[in-house]
């Protein structure tokens, strides 16, 4: 059980996401917990996808600051670890560090009628059940999505690729670095 990050970035609307994530339910049950840190030590734990609330719809335009998930099958145990601050007291953060046999998406999504921002799923371990489920990820997208350079781009979105709509991680980044057709 080794580790080295595998990521995959993609472009989706909530309808290529609600496609790919359905497809990988099928396979699974699955648990959603969006990462960070915490005040409290139980985050809310989404049983499927569905329960996520404006899926598809990035909220900043930047994909560093949108939600992200931890994604883990509902019987796996999720491990919050306690981070002492250096002001006093503790918060709770939920990644990938205590939590093999995961991965992470986030999703990105259209950000206003501007753009489409950057998602992403990948996993920083290297053991059985985080191949497993980031293949069954991989499978999901690749059955729909089109490769667009290093980018997989869902047939929803895909249908906005060379129009005034931009394919970008931050839209605050250059027009330039966006993804062009």
């Amino acid at each position: 059980m080794g580790s080295g990050s595998r990521s995959y970035n993609f472009f989706a609307s909530k309808e290529d996401l609600v496609s790919a994530l359905d497809a990988v339910e099928l396979r699974y049950a699955l648990k959603y917990i969006e990462c960070g840190m915490f005040e409290e030590s139980e985050p809310p734990v989404y049983y499927g996808y569905a329960g996520i609330s404006n899926l598809g719809i990035a909220e900043t335009g930047d994909a560093n600051l949108e939600r992200t998930f931890l994604v883990l099958r509902n019987d796996d145990l999720l491990k919050v670890r306690e981070v002492s601050q250096r002001r006093g007291g503790a918060k709770f953060a939920v990644d990938q560090m205590a939590n093999p046999g995961t991965v992470i998406l986030r999703p990105g999504g259209r950000y206003l009628d501007l753009a489409f921002i950057a998602g992403m799923v990948g996993t920083v371990h290297r053991d059985l059940i985080a191949d497993e489920l980031l293949r069954a990820f991989l499978k999901a997208f690749r059955a729909t999505f089109t490769k667009v350079r290093s980018y997989l781009v869902g047939p929803a979105a895909k249908k906005h690729l060379g129009t005034n709509v931009r394919f970008t991680a931050n839209i605050h980044w250059a027009a330039d670095l966006d993804l062009k057709a």
